[in-house]
């Protein structure tokens, strides 16, 4: 069994100005650099074996902080973890844009499902580079909540930056154990890895949606 930790970058001045960002490469702010030394405090420690990231700036930058606070190696970077590609959302405030295009329906935006797919493959393959250890992977916000929503059948809100998930990958089984640090207990099996889709991601999880009930019954029994 390989485990993964998902975190998210820390924050950006697009984040703070609450603008899609999407695949444009926005470095960290000051906010975020220490979101990013802060990232595993608080923690059930992990003997984490090797980090990776998304070659976006913002990624790495967590992932190299992560890195070297705590003496994990880092593996370098893998392109399939990019965030999503906003279209003509990209840069421009998210209010005015959902107001513009309902349904998150912006011209040239990426398919939501080939997002989630291409996490998918990349997860697969760390596994197989992987088998068996403990990896950190630092990416985005949508991607990871679109993996995860993928698993867990259901629409999760906006990841907060520098959180972990936890997703536990053995075979053709997956399994959340936490969602941006809220302890969660679902799995499920696909018949093979070569099933495409892995899960069906509904258009209804492209916007961040309301907390998964598995995350209210964690929260309420902590």
């Amino acid at each position: 069994m390989t485990l993964f930790g998902l975190v998210r970058h820390g924050q950006t001045d697009y984040n703070l100005r609450d603008l899609f960002q999407g695949s444009s490469d926005i470095p960290l702010n000051d906010t975020g650099i220490q979101q990013a030394h802060q990232a595993l405090d608080d923690l059930p420690p992990v003997d984490w074996d090797v980090v990776v990231s998304s070659p976006l700036q913002r990624a790495q930058q967590t992932a190299q902080i992560i890195s070297e606070d705590h003496g994990i190696p880092f593996g370098g970077t893998e392109a399939r973890l990019v965030e999503i590609d906003w279209g003509v959302a990209e840069g421009r405030p998210t209010r005015e844009m959902e107001e513009t295009y309902p349904e998150r329906s912006f011209p040239g935006r990426e398919d939501h499902q080939a997002v989630a797919d291409r996490g998918y493959d990349a997860l697969e393959d760390l596994e197989r580079t992987y088998p068996g250890k403990k990896v950190l992977v630092v990416a985005h916000g949508t991607l990871i909540r679109f993996v995860l929503s993928g698993i867990i059948e259901r629409p999760l809100p906006s990841i907060p930056n520098a959180t972990l998930s936890l997703v536990e990958l053995e075979d053709t089984t997956w399994g959340v154990r936490m969602i941006a640090g809220a302890p969660v207990e679902h799995e499920v099996r696909v018949v093979s890895r070569e099933q495409n889709p892995r899960f069906i991601l509904e258009k209804s999880h492209l916007a961040p949606g309301q907390i998964a009930a598995e995350v209210q019954e964690s929260e309420a029994g902590r």
